[in-house]
């Protein structure tokens, strides 16, 4: 593979990397060139504070301002390997998380990945620019320095080879991992240490303590990770069987009891007996499934077939009084044609008697139908008035809203006053009758749409461990008694 091929594969992998972080469509001067990789942020500040105006925000000349990208500089061909093509692209990577990583806040979620996407662009080119260099040394020892056409080829190989080389020295030298660091403060008892603090070393803005009494840890990398750890003969001496009374006690942990050692109980499925069929609503740990699933649930086995019955219910009444109807008239018609012979005298008679036989047929058809079960479920908040109708009506729920609010705390200052813990009855009228309102005012709103998060972890009854590991005690000492 050679090198600009090379540069081609690194675009794909450089675009594919910066998704998230968009550096590679960040746009920044493109006449702006530093040899040196070290001073790239100070020569940067120098070359922006020519052209940012009084303020300090705005650009004086914008336009004459030339701005660029790294996937538009990969368009048109401009990391050449002949002409330090490995040393402008981590120069233009460095530039753009220079101004992205000094933007964002320390710590956010864009500042990480920008600085994740600094580190990774920088390593790969490293060992890219490495395993090129290398290749092309192996070659040219290989190759036979007789013909003249082969000593141009060397040639050429020879500068394409240095290129390679002085790139990788100059971002070799200023590639830097950063020391990890962490809060760390002194209380009363003992020193406290924070989590690792994630700061990129392109972060030139000064450290903020959350509070002035902390201080900042630099964590130094172990050296001897390639040792063997000590062993347990190193740390317990070799103690005989009749051990010296003068020496402490070597013995570690005598009364330590592992929690495995113990016959627990194992996690084992919810059984419920005949019950299996319904889903669980808790157990002895606390709610297992929430309500919105034991509702689908609920719907799924016994509410459709509740409806299907109302359903069949209501149309079996409905045939019911059709047929009635229909007998009703048929029998008015055959009455009124066997008596058009009879006089008027009569036919008043007939009319006044058809009269009061609907009406009592009516009275008797009519007569209201009270369940017991309306009975028992009636609360106060099934009362409605009219006023409320008309608000609705005319689109002014609000203010009837805030009327009632304002009465019940006026009746509550008074019962307050008076000491009165109970509400009154005008009180809990206008209490339910709030609401109500509020209960309507929200129905009407299509909560249907809203999203709802559906659990989906199956119940399992899981073995809780009480308790912490049991240690040694303290053996209680015997104080002798002095007499006096």
């Amino acid at each position: 593979m050679s090198a600009n091929e090379l540069l081609d594969n690194l675009q794909v992998i450089l675009k594919a990397a910066s998704t998230k972080c968009f550096v590679v469509d960040e746009k920044f001067p493109s006449k702006f060139i530093e040899t040196n990789p070290s001073k790239i942020y100070h020569s940067y500040v120098k070359f922006m504070t020519k052209h940012v105006a009084e303020d300090g925000v705005s650009i004086k000349d914008e336009e004459t301002l030339e701005l660029t990208t790294i996937s538009q500089k990969f368009d048109e061909h401009a990391y050449k390997v002949e002409k330090n093509g490995f040393y402008k692209l981590y120069h233009d990577i460095t530039l753009v998380c220079l101004n992205l990583i000094n933007f964002y806040a320390p710590g956010s979620r864009f500042y990480q990945m920008v600085d994740k996407f600094y580190r990774f662009a920088t390593e790969l080119l490293l060992r890219e620019c490495y395993k090129i260099g290398v290749q092309l040394t192996s070659i040219e020892d290989n190759i036979e320095k007789e013909v003249e056409e082969e000593e141009d080829d060397n040639l050429e190989k020879n500068e394409l080879s240095e290129a390679i080389s002085l790139d990788f020295i100059k971002i070799s030298t200023c590639y830097k991992l950063p020391t990890t660091q962490t809060y760390h403060i002194k209380t009363k008892d003992h020193d406290l240490f924070s989590s690792i603090i994630s700061k990129s070393i392109l972060d030139h803005r000064p450290q903020e303590l959350p509070n002035s009494h902390f201080e900042i840890n630099n964590i130094i990398p172990q050296t001897n990770l390639f040792e063997e750890a000590p062993r347990l003969g190193f740390i317990a001496a070799n103690t005989s069987n009749i051990p010296d009374p003068t020496l402490p006690p070597t013995e570690m942990m005598s009364r330590f009891l592992h929690p495995n050692w113990y016959a627990l109980p194992t996690t084992t499925w919810l059984s419920y007996g005949d019950y299996k069929s319904w889903a669980p609503p808790f157990d002895e740990n606390g709610t297992v499934m929430d309500s919105t699933t034991r509702g689908e649930i609920w719907l799924k086995k016994l509410g459709y077939n509740e409806i299907i019955n109302e359903k069949a219910k209501g149309e079996e009444n409905e045939k019911c009084i059709t047929t009635s109807e229909l007998e009703e008239k048929d029998e008015t018609l055959k009455l009124e044609d066997n008596k058009t012979n009879d006089s008027t005298e009569e036919s008043d008679e007939t009319d006044t008697t058809k009269i009061q036989e609907t009406d009592n047929g009516s009275t008797e058809t009519e007569k209201p139908v009270i369940k017991l079960e309306n009975i028992y479920k009636w609360q106060p908040g099934n009362y409605i008035e009219k006023d409320e109708i008309e608000c609705f009506e005319n689109g002014t729920e609000d203010q009837l809203i805030n009327e009632i609010l304002s009465k019940i705390q006026g009746l509550r200052k008074i019962r307050i006053k008076k000491k009165i813990s109970k509400p009154t009855n005008e009180e809990s009228k206008l209490y339910y009758k709030a609401k109500r309102l509020l209960k309507e005012i929200v129905i009407n709103k299509e909560i249907t749409n809203l999203p709802r998060n559906h659990v989906r972890y199956m119940p399992v009854l899981q073995a809780n461990y009480n308790g912490s590991i049991p240690v040694v005690r303290a053996q209680p000492t015997r104080r002798r008694k002095y007499k006096k």
